[in-house]
């Protein structure tokens, strides 16, 4: 058999829906999220991750190293890009088959949702990590698909799983809700039985267990090792003090709500939603629970079926949001709410039920799932722009500023290259403001708005990895030492005239009328290996 044929047989063995759902996700991907596939953009994080070997294990992210290494721990957009979409794409192949949908056409919807939910948006703001995190999604996926497979599939699985949490901890979710959506699959499956379907059902919980597991005992090692602690982000210190049962009810409700949050309330905090898309989230809302109804009653209202079914519906939720409860100390970010797209997949995968049932005889149910489909594509597609052309302008802006005010610095009188230069303060926002109303709605830390170099540390991190002006950010001891002298002082806030003088020696630069000592995290994360 030649090397044509045998490619050619390996492509007919891949099912029909897997092929769209992999063709759709990487195309509509390319379409919605080509700026930043063809621009660096990056946010305050972003600047000083032009090259960063991405050693994290003080956030809990032991494998996220060497899942960096695949684009040799630059910030390279297209190899990012690619990469990214490859694993997004291996992941919506998975997810159809995992969710049972054989229909080609909802395949590439289901496809094509995944590479445009507005949460991955905000992960491509990210850009140095963003295809570890998509490889970590694709992982997150793999460790439900392998436990489903065979018996002895939860084994694999788990190990999928914890490297899944080794580069991001959050995407545990996305394998919690395909979980519970595989299980509710089965319920509407009619050659299912209950013994099969609990079955299936305690092996994912043994996959989830196991790989949770293992990745803490994994993580224990790392730290064990290279004698390390956890930083303070998002409370992941917290964590090795043990974890707050006595809160855990208080958490649960909380996830509930930032799920009905995120979908139907305008303007929620974490979020992204209009009133147009709380809209287009209640027409999916009634499709689904439509779907849902015809599902069962043509099932026949088997007791099993209705109380596996509702139960499943009834943990997605809180499934999907368990970044909650995995981080109890600070509320999940867009970027950790990607596992929420499985809720606009659970319409697809009912959608595909319906149809296999032969329950099509709803006249209204495909217009309205064509229209639903379509509005939402056309958010998403909106929403990811959004980000980026805002992110674009704080960029530019960033970099006339710094321009600027870079040129004072050499027009200093005395001024020698080499010679120090202590910029004492952030950029005052009253000097940075954005002007455009539209962008208020994405508005996020994760978001540069006024400026990318938001603190005093990021003005270096933009002159030397942006701009290649070889100048070294000074020491606390020096920079605290210069905003406390009389005659740092006496010195008009910059642009005033007198804003940049040599002051021992050192060219000064007053931004601000005091200096923002740097947190202990801060410190900590510079320190980290």
């Amino acid at each position: 058999m030649s090397i044509d044929e045998q490619a050619f047989q390996l492509w007919r063995r891949a099912p029909a829906a897997q092929r769209s759902a992999f063709f759709s996700c990487l195309a509509v991907g390319l379409l919605v999220h080509l700026y930043a596939f063809t621009n660096i953009v990056p946010n305050c994080d972003g600047l000083s991750r032009v090259y960063d070997l991405q050693q994290m294990t003080v956030s809990g992210r032991w494998f996220l190293h060497y899942a960096s290494a695949l684009n040799s721990f630059t910030q390279m957009p297209v190899v990012i890009g690619l990469l990214s979409l490859l694993f997004l794409g291996l992941a919506a192949a998975l997810t159809v088959d995992l969710l049972s949908i054989r229909s080609p056409l909802l395949a590439g919807l289901a496809g094509a949702v995944m590479a445009a939910f507005p949460c991955l948006g905000y992960t491509f703001l990210y850009l140095f990590t963003a295809s570890a995190y998509c490889l970590s999604i694709l992982l997150a996926a793999l460790s439900v698909w392998l436990a489903k497979r065979g018996r002895w599939g939860w084994l694999t699985g788990a190990v999928a799983l914890a490297l899944s949490m080794g580069i991001y901890q959050a995407y545990a979710s996305a394998a919690i809700g395909l979980a519970l959506l595989t299980v509710l699959g089965e319920t509407l499956n009619p050659s299912a039985t209950v013994k099969g379907t609990w079955e299936l059902g305690l092996r994912l919980v043994a996959t989830l267990a196991a790989g949770a597991l293992l990745y803490y005992a994994v993580l224990q090692v790392f730290l064990s090792v290279k004698g390390l602690e956890l930083l303070s982000y998002l409370g992941m210190d917290a964590a090795s003090a043990g974890y707050p049962l006595d809160q855990l009810p208080r958490l649960i409700l909380d996830a509930y709500k930032q799920v009905i949050s995120f979908f139907f309330l305008p303007g929620a905090a974490n979020a992204f939603t209009t009133p147009l898309l709380a809209l287009v989230d209640l027409l999916a809302l009634a499709l689904g629970a439509v779907c849902f109804v015809l599902c069962l009653g043509g099932l026949g209202w088997e007791p099993w079926r209705l109380m596996g079914a509702l139960s499943m519906a009834v943990l997605l939720p809180l499934g999907i949001n368990f970044g909650q409860i995995i981080s109890p100390y600070a509320p999940p970010t867009p970027l950790m709410k990607y596992a929420f797209v499985l809720a606009y997949l659970a319409v697809l995968m009912l959608l595909q039920w319906v149809d296999r049932l032969a329950l099509t005889r709803v006249g209204l149910l495909t217009p309205a799932a064509a229209i639903w489909m379509a509005v939402l594509l056309l958010f998403c597609l909106n929403t990811n722009n959004l980000l980026y052309t805002a992110s674009a302008q704080a960029h530019r802006a960033t970099q006339s500023y710094l321009t600027r005010l870079y040129a004072r610095v050499e027009a200093c009188l005395g001024y020698q290259p080499g010679m120090e230069v202590a910029f004492i303060g952030a950029i005052p926002k009253e000097q940075l403001q954005v002007q455009v109303k539209g962008y208020e709605r994405i508005g996020h830390y994760s978001v540069p708005m006024d400026t990318a170099a938001p603190g005093n540390k990021h003005i270096y991190y933009y002159l030397r990895d942006w701009l290649n002006i070889p100048l070294e950010e000074l020491d606390e001891e020096t920079m605290i030492s210069v905003a406390q002298s009389p005659a740092f002082q006496e010195m008009p806030l910059y642009p005033a005239p007198g804003s940049v003088q040599l002051l021992d020696g050192r060219v000064v630069v007053k931004l601000r009328e005091e200096y923002t000592p740097k947190s202990d995290f801060e410190i900590a994360y510079e320190h980290r290996r």
